[in-house]
């Protein structure tokens, strides 16, 4: 029963992560996906403009609030999914539940729309996911980083 409990954390946490719909477009699945983790301490650090960048920094678009849609989890399939996002400048925060579960999400908002965003489930189990903001709608893809089974899947999700 533990066991089933922990893949299944470990399965919502992946669902709200966001990822790159252009390869899961392109390949019928995430296998193209390029996705990476973050730590939960490398999140608290921005990073600074070089001396040497001569393009202005502009503000990443503004996702703070609800968003709700589905989910296809490659190990559970088909699943509701909502988000409830806090925005400060480019850092993101907040909560996730979905058919399989929920829990918190951190990450970043780039100012092309593109987000990275972690989901811790258990210790160092957690979902990376990538996604693209455009308009009132979020799609991506994720995948489980530092556990025990392999995951991943896609959503999208709209704002409310």
């Amino acid at each position: 029963m533990r066991k089933i409990s922990f893949v299944l954390a470990g399965i919502v946490l992946a669902t709200f992560a966001v990822g790159r719909v252009d390869s899961l477009a392109a390949h019928r699945g995430f296998g193209g996906s390029i996705v990476w983790a973050q730590s939960w301490d490398d999140l608290s650090h921005d990073a600074a403009p070089q001396s040497g960048d001569s393009e202005p920094q502009t503000a990443p678009p503004n996702i703070a609030g609800t968003w709700a849609g589905t989910l296809h989890d490659h190990l559970l399939g088909q699943g509701n999914l909502s988000f409830s996002i806090h925005q400060n400048g480019s850092k993101v925060s907040g909560r996730y539940s979905s058919d399989f579960g929920g829990g918190k999400l951190r990450g970043k908002i780039h100012s092309d729309g593109s987000i990275v965003v972690t989901l811790h489930i258990i210790s160092t189990c957690g979902l990376a996911a990538h996604a693209m903001v455009v308009g009132n709608e979020i799609t991506g893809t994720y995948h489980a980083a530092g556990c025990t089974r392999n995951d991943h899947g896609s959503f999208q999700v709209f704002f409310q």
